[in-house]
């Protein structure tokens, strides 16, 4: 009898594990749901008809909407612009066996020193620079990265030479690429790999 209700006791524990376990799980995935809704989907639709509005409040003012009700902001046009669009079907079939990365941030490509709140703050001021294009081998460990030249103002000079600095001192190879003089696809593979290019 006591081995009965010893068995009785497990396995009546062992379905409260589950109805919990499963109560826990539905209520994790209404709450992302939610969340999801709320950031794609944008605010509530506002509702047809108004409520009445109280005297005070008809004779105040009209205020103007809230920007939250606002057309969501379209998608642009092109994820890439024209020359860079080039550069990248360029490095592509120069580079069949390497992976090609377009925008991506400096931060993910130099580390910061430091450690704690510094750290931190250096990383951020990295994430505001972008990166044209970075060259990984299959492995994924960095090449190279490529620079699209342009005819730059001052501040994006500045940023350049920001840029160039940070990873030449990380010894990241620097490619740039002129969109009004492109290389030739068989030297793309030279000018990756660091040889002089022809």
């Amino acid at each position: 009898m006591g081995w009965f209700l010893f068995l009785l006791a497990v396995a009546g524990g062992v379905a409260f594990a589950i109805w919990n376990f499963h109560r826990k799980t539905a209520a994790r995935k209404a709450t992302s749901e939610a969340r999801f809704e709320k950031i794609f989907k944008g605010p509530a639709q506002v509702p047809a008809s108004p409520p009445p509005a109280s005297a005070a409040e008809s004779s105040a003012p009209a205020k103007a909407p809230p920007a939250a009700s606002a057309a969501p902001p379209a998608a642009a046009q092109r994820f890439l612009g024209q020359a860079e669009s080039q550069i990248y079907y360029l490095l592509k079939s120069g580079l069949p066996d390497f992976e090609v990365f377009a925008g991506v941030s400096l931060a993910r490509v130099v580390g910061a020193a430091g450690e704690g709140r510094e750290r931190e703050q250096q990383l951020r001021r990295l994430a505001q620079y972008q990166l044209d294009f970075v060259v990984c081998d299959k492995s994924m460990q960095l090449v190279a990265v490529v620079e699209v030249e342009s005819a730059a103002g001052a501040g994006a000079a500045g940023d350049q030479r920001f840029k160039s600095d940070l990873l030449k001192q990380a010894g990241i190879r620097l490619v740039r690429i002129n969109p009004a003089a492109l290389p030739q696809r068989e030297q793309i593979r030279t000018l990756i790999d660091g040889a002089s290019p022809q």
